[in-house]
């Protein structure tokens, strides 16, 4: 049933037919009056043909009238088997001459005096009836009068034809919704082929196949073909990240992994305690770089996360900097590194992930901790630049030099040219949250000469 309920083909169906069903309900009504009408009109034809046969037999005898009411006139009114008829003649006064002397009596002042008919509905006897009555004047002798002659018939012949033709055209209108409803079943079904034909297609596509769609669809579907054209190259674009990443990861991996592996093989097989020491120093650097490693990776993956559920708000990019800058200073300590913060300018308010911003900073920090030695000073600073917020980390260390400072943004980039234990996503890592949030990283040369100085720059709100 839930099937059912979503199929687009049965739902355009079922709103075509109800459209179509009420418009024939419409119609009938029409159809009904229609009906009625014409048959009134044709009975009521009778019913006067049968007053006027009537009306030309009423004669003047001395000072009254009399009629002579002829078969004609009452024949004509028994076409249909099980209708009665009747009629009265009354003269002036309401003076009844002939017929039925207890049918209804019609207002002298209601009858048209121009000799136009009166019909009405009315019961007589328990049955509802339909009643004709025309007047006419006579002159005879030295009579004037006017006289009315009344006729009147059951009505079920009248309803049978109404009913007779509301069902011929109750029968019209099944069969016309019927094979509307045919054509519109198979019209929809031939209009939804491309669709089928899509879906053949892509169910023969293997799960690594993100080609765009190609097929011809209607204009109706083609916005959402393009949209997905448009999510499967992003997603390839992931999968390819993914995939790229996933292969230098291992890659990177492996070598102290290796390393790791062998430092503890030759410590094994040393007996000499001055070496065992150095090979465990060995051991323990490698230890060290591969820890920096995983954790860089992870604040990959969170970084990846983060993005995927990105959620702006206001930051405060002072209070930001002054928590990140504070959870560093034991680390610093402990190498014996000056880290310190500044603000140089009044910094309003920034729009952004606090969790990623966060991120960046702290590989910022964290590179500076990692390659500045003994004594060295590192200041996390915040200002402004015409309408640009920035966060800069600027240190004393060794820096950076000029053919590697467009590398190093690259993922995995170590240098070559110096002793560098890092993995080479540190920076990576930043730059993607800052082009996330519309922004960027820049190198550029520290304020005393030596050194690095790396600057987030934001737009402000």
């Amino acid at each position: 049933m839930r099937w059912q309920r979503k199929s687009l083909r049965r739902r355009l169906l079922l709103w075509l037919l109800g459209a179509l069903a009420i418009i024939s309900a419409l119609m009938l009504f029409e159809v009904r009056s229609s009906a009625s009408k014409a048959a009134n009109e044709a009975y009521d034809r009778v019913l006067l043909g049968s007053a006027l046969a009537i009306a030309e037999r009423v004669v003047v005898v001395g000072e009254q009238l009399e009629v002579d009411v002829p078969y004609v006139a009452l024949e004509m009114l028994t076409s249909a088997a099980q209708d009665r008829v009747f009629y009265q003649v009354v003269g002036p006064g309401n003076s009844f001459i002939t017929g039925y002397d207890d049918l209804p009596i019609v207002d002298d002042k209601e009858i048209p005096k121009n000799g136009a008919p009166l019909f009405f509905d009315a019961d007589y006897r328990g049955d509802a009836i339909r009643v004709g009555v025309i007047s006419r004047h006579i002159s005879g002798g030295r009579l004037s009068a006017r006289f009315t002659v009344m006729v009147a018939e059951t009505i079920e012949g009248r309803n049978n034809l109404i009913n007779e033709m509301m069902t011929a055209a109750i029968v019209r209108q099944l069969v016309l919704i019927l094979v509307a409803g045919i054509v519109l079943w198979i019209g929809i079904g031939w209009g939804l082929k491309p669709l089928v034909r899509l879906e053949a297609a892509l169910n023969r596509r293997t799960p690594s196949d993100l080609r765009p769609i190609e097929h011809e669809v209607p204009q109706e579907v083609r916005h959402l073909i393009e949209a997905i054209n448009d999510l499967m190259k992003r997603l390839g674009a992931s999968i390819e990240a993914m995939q790229r990443f996933t292969s230098n990861a291992a890659h990177q991996l492996r070598t102290p992994l290796a390393a790791i592996q062998t430092q503890a093989e030759l410590a094994q097989d040393e007996k000499d305690p001055v070496k065992i020491t150095k090979r465990l120093e060995h051991l323990n650097r490698s230890t060290k770089q591969t820890s920096r490693l995983i954790n860089q990776l992870l604040s990959l993956a969170r970084t990846h996360q983060e993005e995927e559920n990105f959620q702006s708000e206001i930051i405060d990019l002072k209070l930001l900097s002054e928590e990140v800058t504070r959870v560093y200073v034991p680390q610093a300590v402990a190498l014996r590194i000056d880290l310190g913060f500044e603000q140089e300018d009044q910094i309003n308010s920034v729009v952004g992930n606090e969790e990623l911003i966060k991120e960046a900073l702290k590989n910022l920090i964290e590179n500076a901790l990692h390659y500045c030695p003994e004594n060295s000073t590192v200041t996390v600073r915040i200002k402004q630049e015409l309408e640009d917020a920035m966060i800069e980390v600027e240190d004393d260390g060794p820096g950076v030099s000029k053919d590697e400072r467009d590398k190093i943004f690259e993922r995995f980039y170590r240098s070559e040219t110096r002793d560098d234990e890092g993995c080479g996503l540190g920076l990576p890592i930043v730059r993607e949250i800052m082009e996330r949030h519309g922004g960027f990283i820049e190198y550029k040369e520290a304020t005393q000469g030596q050194g690095a100085c790396f600057r987030l720059r934001f737009s402000q709100v």
